[in-house]
């Protein structure tokens, strides 16, 4: 007895550290989820989704497009976990006067995977999309990593641009992310129900209703490697010089319930730019396009015009 004893006391030191109740709950949270989560995703992946695919460097990248074929044209770029469907109300709620596109960038959604994550990549890819489709002076918004992206669209492709929305972005000078936090992503990527629990945190205004569940599923179409890498290279630009000399009108929303993007992040754009300018808004989250998307409609018109 004394020799079972000692080994279950080396397992329990080696395998439960911090305590067997503790262990058992950090198995549940990655494994335990692991097949249902596994199931889900392979559903969400052959579920039919209204858009298009064009081949970009190689390629496959879905995107969403209005009705309308005329009228100045407005692009929108997700942001980590996201894809199109996030922008797909403000599609659907788009005036008739502009003609609207949503792409999933590569890694996310329904697109083709790549090795290289970086924000530059992401760019490269945003860039060429726009040149396939002969895309010209566009009216851009860019959500959360979506704002870092197209942030190096305008810095190196500024011809291309015409006025800029950055929706809760990830600031100039780059995004840092706590090491403790990256053991917490690596869980999300097979536990849909504490990813959920995640996304729901960032749009705290919004119902849940079957639409958050569509964006839960398609936060699973995430490449998993980008569970980690995203938040890497979302440390690893500053783009702070580059913005200082943008001719570009910018307007920046950060929601005060945002608990990833804080007004001073926010802020860095006014100071490095005097054609960006920010607005605070009191009741909101990190994603003012679901939360909020009539209010952010009509912004959007002001705007862009």
């Amino acid at each position: 007895m004394s020799i079972i004893s000692g080994v279950l006391l080396v397992v329990v030191v080696l395998f439960f550290p911090r305590g067997i109740a503790y262990g058992f709950r950090i198995f549940s949270l990655k494994y335990l989820w692991r097949p249902l989560t596994a199931i889900r995703r392979l559903f969400v992946m052959n579920k039919r989704e209204n858009g298009k695919k064009i081949k970009v460097s190689g390629k496959n990248i879905f995107y969403r497009e209005t009705a309308n074929k005329e009228g100045n044209t407005v692009l929108f770029v997700h942001g980590n976990y996201g894809s199109s469907k996030w922008f797909e109300p403000a599609l659907k709620m788009l005036p008739d006067k502009y003609h609207g596109f949503a792409l999933d960038m590569p890694n996310f959604g329904r697109s083709d995977r790549i090795d290289d994550v970086s924000i530059d990549t992401y760019a490269d890819y945003v860039f060429k999309f726009m040149k396939e489709l002969n895309l010209e002076k566009v009216n851009i918004v860019g959500h959360s990593l979506g704002g870092a992206v197209v942030q190096k669209v305008m810095i190196d492709h500024p011809e291309m641009i015409s006025r800029t929305i950055l929706i809760d972005p990830a600031p100039p000078s780059g995004l840092k992310t706590s090491p403790e936090v990256y053991a917490v992503l690596d869980l999300y990527k097979n536990n849909r129900d504490l990813l959920k629990k995640a996304l729901i945190g960032i749009m705290p205004t919004r119902k849940i209703d079957k639409f958050t569940d569509e964006l839960v599923d398609e936060a699973l179409l995430m490449d998993k490697k980008c569970f980690e890498l995203n938040a890497r290279a979302l440390e690893e630009y500053d783009y702070t010089e580059n913005i200082e000399s943008l001719d570009i009108p910018m307007l920046i929303y950060v929601g005060k319930k945002d608990t990833l993007i804080t007004e001073s992040m926010a802020r860095e754009f006014e100071k490095l730019n005097s054609k960006a300018k920010v607005k605070v808004l009191d009741d909101c989250g990190h994603s003012v396009n679901v939360e909020k998307p009539d209010f952010f409609i009509k912004e959007l018109e002001n705007f862009f015009g």
